[in-house]
């Protein structure tokens, strides 16, 4: 924690050197690394408001989000300045000063972060803007997030709760995208709890192995895909997932295939699975456990449940009128909590957070007041219930599958489909799945390879961007 401070401090100094003032706008682009986490505490520090962007964002999405920020500083690498350079002509009237951390970061006007001066510290009051982040674009373009240090506050103490109540021993290992705010929060619930953390920047199966070998923690969080994406590593010797006492995972629900693999490669007596339904709007608003004696519960693994809401939170479920709906209805879901951002930078302004925000999701409260998650309405496809719950069946019939997403292509339901070697879903065993799935008799299957699904720097797929351009509308 000393040793965090101390790179805080430091960066802090260099901003400072560079001109950077109370009140001033810094936004971040570079490759995904903690680091990103530590810059945005020295903004704050020096009295800045940090703005996170996705260096995995789309270029014309990253000058308007620069644009929209009203020139603010923007602090960069190599990896950032790469993604820029196409709209590099435009900077100047966008930004106030590029400033890099690497020297081979070549954009014009730059000038490298290493003039360092002693910085004044600015503290903010609780209804100030502390940090600006974004959506993830998974269903267009991303929109810019502004928190206060309250909203912030609300996002972070259920989590500290959580982490005390299950009394953390060992590291807790965090492989996310360093801009969302997730990982801001993440980090603030360790620092304040003093839990040890480790960072790992990439989501690459054999980075993330090597990771977990060395550092055997007992505390793994990622996105929902990643956790996919990494099912067979437990099935390699040594498998990295030994020690891994409680996995955690937000955003999504996990498919219960996933769940069920990385429960069962946990060496430790009784692993859990913790997972939370959110927003980058709202943050964690329900939570889940859920335990390997739990998988032999008849229907535990198999739905979309994500929990209850966490207390001082609240969900319901409307109709298309505003109408809340009884137990066990779809409909679509909205949420109260005081962790709701205050506002959208280029949006009207926000409704006091005593009103109730819509998720713009699908899903029904059971009766035990858990909520289970169907689509994105955007997402929905006409004749399937549930999309997610399709896919979930897919996924556990075939376990070839290493993704697949259902949409609605020319009126045809289709599963674009990637298997774990390359080679095609044999039709026979396909059939057999998709009857189980519910889907309808004319689905189609599409095989693409997992490296052409167009990802967020979340790992969430981008469901309009698999259909045609004239589908998309």
């Amino acid at each position: 924690m000393s040793d965090f401070a101390a790179v805080v401090a430091d960066y802090a100094d260099r901003l400072w050197g560079a001109g950077v003032r109370p009140g001033a706008v810094v936004a971040l682009v570079k490759s995904n690394h903690l680091d990103i986490q530590a810059i945005q505490c020295a903004v704050v520090r020096v009295g800045a408001l940090p703005a996170l962007l996705s260096v995995a964002m789309e270029p014309p999405d990253l000058l308007r989000c620069l644009r929209e920020l009203q020139r603010p500083h923007l602090v960069t690498d190599t990896e950032g300045a790469a993604v820029l350079r196409p709209g590099q002509q435009q900077l100047g009237e966008i930004v106030t000063r590029v400033l890099t951390l690497t020297p081979d970061a070549e954009l014009p006007g730059a000038v490298e972060l290493n003039e360092p001066a002693a910085h004044r510290v600015t503290r903010r009051p609780g209804t100030d803007p502390t940090l600006i982040t974004h959506s993830s674009g998974t269903t267009g373009t991303p929109k810019l997030l502004v928190h206060t240090v309250d909203s912030l506050y609300a996002h972070v103490a259920p989590q500290m709760r959580v982490v005390r109540s299950l009394d953390y021993t060992g590291i807790s290992a965090k492989c996310l995208s360093f801009v969302h705010v997730r990982m801001s929060t993440g980090l603030l619930t360790a620092l304040n709890t003093g839990v040890p953390f480790l960072g790992i920047s990439s989501p690459d199966p054999a980075s993330v192995r090597a990771a977990l070998l060395r550092y055997r923690p007992e505390t793994l969080e990622a996105q929902p895909n990643m956790f996919l994406r990494w099912e067979p590593l437990a099935r390699e010797t040594p498998n990295p997932f030994t020690t891994v006492e409680r996995y955690i995972s937000s955003f999504d629900a996990i498919h219960p295939r996933t769940l069920r693999t990385l429960l069962e490669a946990s060496e430790r007596p009784n692993p859990t699975f913790i997972q939370a339904y959110g927003q980058t709007e709202t943050g964690p608003v329900t939570l889940l456990m859920t335990t390997r004696a739990d998988l032999r519960e008849p229907g535990r693994p198999h739905s979309r449940d994500v929990g209850a809401a966490f207390p001082g939170m609240e969900v319901r479920v409307v109709d298309d009128a505003g109408a809340e709906l009884p137990a066990g209805t779809p409909g679509n879901i909205e949420v109260r909590t005081p962790a709701r951002a205050e506002s959208m930078i280029g949006r009207p302004p926000l409704p006091g957070r005593d009103a109730w925000w819509p998720m713009h999701d699908v899903g029904a409260l059971r009766p035990d007041g858990h909520l289970e998650l169907y689509d994105r309405r955007v997402d929905r496809v006409p004749g399937v219930p549930s999309t997610l719950r399709a896919e979930d069946v897919l996924l556990d019939e075939l376990p070839e599958l290493a993704e697949v997403v259902i949409v609605a292509v020319g009126g045809t339901v289709t599963a674009v489909a990637a298997t774990a070697d390359g080679k095609p879903v044999d039709e026979d065993r396909w059939r057999s799945a998709r009857a189980k799935a519910g889907l309808p008799e004319g689905t189609r299957v599409e095989h693409r390879p997992w490296e052409e699904f167009p990802l967020t720097g979340t790992m969430k797929v981008r469901r309009h961007r698999l259909l045609p351009h004239e589908a998309r509308g």
